[in-house]
Formats: C-alpha cells, sequence, structure tokens
C-alpha cells in the first residue's frame, strides 16, 4: 500500500429523501468529522457502483454503512464480505461482493471487507432525518466502525 493513500475505506450507502435509508450517509458524515483523512477516506452515495471498485484497489480495509430492510431492531450487524468470482457489473443489483470480485478483476486486489448495518424502521419521504430509535442506533454503529477502524490503523 501506497503510504501516501488513506488505509481505510468507508462507504455510506442510502438514500436520505427515505427516512432510515439516509443511515449510511449520515454515519459516513459522522466519521468523516472525527477521523484523520490522510489515514481514512469517507464516501457518501446512494448505492454501490462499478466504478468504486478503483478505489478499494487502493485501500486494505473498506467499511461499508447502510440501512437495511431485514435483521434484529436498533442492533449494529456487523459481517465480513467475501468477494466472489460471480461479478454481475451489468446487473441491477450491484452490491459489495460483486464489487470486491470487480477490484480483484480488475486491480488484482481485494481489500478485508465489512458491511455494517442497522435495520430501517420508517423508509417514508424525510430528507435526511432518522427515526429516533434508528439515530440512536446510528451512535452505536458510529462507535464501532471507529473502533474498527483504529484497530485496523493500529495493526497496520
Amino acid at each position: 500500500m501506497n503510504p501516501e493513500v488513506p488505509q481505510v475505506l468507508v462507504i455510506g450507502l442510502g438514500n436520505t429523501l427515505r427516512g432510515d435509508d439516509a443511515l449510511g450517509q449520515i454515519a459516513a458524515e459522522r466519521i468523516s468529522a472525527v477521523v484523520d483523512t490522510s489515514q481514512v477516506k469517507v464516501i457518501s452515495q446512494c448505492a454501490p457502483t462499478p466504478e468504486l471498485a478503483a478505489e478499494l484497489a487502493r485501500v486494505s480495509t473498506v467499511i461499508f454503512l447502510d440501512a437495511s430492510a431485514d435483521g434484529p431492531a436498533d442492533e449494529v450487524c456487523v459481517q465480513r464480505v467475501e468477494e466472489t468470482d460471480d461479478v454481475e457489473v451489468l446487473s441491477h443489483r450491484f452490491d459489495a461482493v460483486a464489487l470486491l470480485g470487480l477490484s480483484r478483476r480488475l486491480y488484482g486486489h481485494a481489500p478485508e471487507t465489512f458491511a455494517m448495518t442497522i435495520r430501517g424502521r420508517s423508509f417514508d419521504l424525510r430528507d435526511h432525518e432518522l427515526t429516533a430509535e434508528v439515530d440512536a442506533a446510528c451512535d452505536r454503529l458510529v462507535e464501532k466502525a471507529l473502533q474498527l477502524i483504529r484497530t485496523h490503523l493500529a495493526s497496520a
């Protein structure tokens, strides 16, 4: 890894106009405010896109932040994401798994990757506004993400 390039990439996903779906982007904003940007790059966007493969190829760890439609209420779920060779770049459902595979295929590197999610309660039209329960859980998600970032940077 190039010492001039951040080691960790945080990608906040979600639609900021759909209530709790804004979780990933809001959490990414909170993380961005407290990390060293020379070591951690933070990106926010609605969904993963193939262009992110180039970003993944430059880092050793990636953390995706997103709301989910299922899972336990108000709990932060952390999963390791594993790449697959089955990359459907032109599919309507492009996800973190496909992105890792694309990064490996195009650039020869797929970083250690985690997905951190919280089940959303409401996806109604609201601009950049989480429900109270998801907002409280978002604080816990941010703290867990920061712990993961610190652990990775300490071992690098």
